[in-house]
This record gives C-alpha cells, structure tokens and sequence, in this order.
C-alpha cells in the first residue's frame, strides 16, 4: 500500500540519490484540480516533465485546491 503523506511531509523528505554536481528543485502547482492537471498536460506537451514525473495530487490548505509536486535536479555550476 502507497503510504498517503501530506505535502509539508513531501517537502520535508530527504531526496535520496542526488546526481553529483546536481542539486534537487522542487517546483509545485497549486489551484483547482483542473487547472493544476491542465498546467502539468501541458508540460509534459512542451517536454519539460513527464505526468507521471509529478506527484498525486495532494490536498492543499484552501478548500477546493490541489497541490502536484515536481522534483527536478538541475546542474549547479560556479
């Protein structure tokens, strides 16, 4: 069973198996599920991130709004 955490929890959660000389962005889409999951279509449409790259939906603190988490590990450089 997928354990349910809570997006505070997400936030709060080691990232495990950061790629050397990267380092871990998460981005997050906040609103009503329709234009959250509108927004993460599209960028899967653009090829910046797959769907399934995103998290489930989680419940978001303003009543009849969702939150997707997205983890990306970018290059750092200098």
């Amino acid at each position: 069973m997928i354990e349910q955490r809570s997006v505070a929890q997400l936030l709060k959660a080691p990232i495990l198996e950061i790629p050397e000389g990267k380092t871990p962005v998460r981005l997050l889409a906040c609103g009503v599920p329709f234009a959250v999951n509108s927004v993460v279509h599209h960028l899967h449409v653009l090829r910046f991130a797959e769907v399934a790259a995103w998290s489930p939906p989680l419940p978001s603190p303003i009543k009849g709004e969702i939150i997707r988490i997205l983890t990306r590990d970018i290059s750092i450089s200098g």
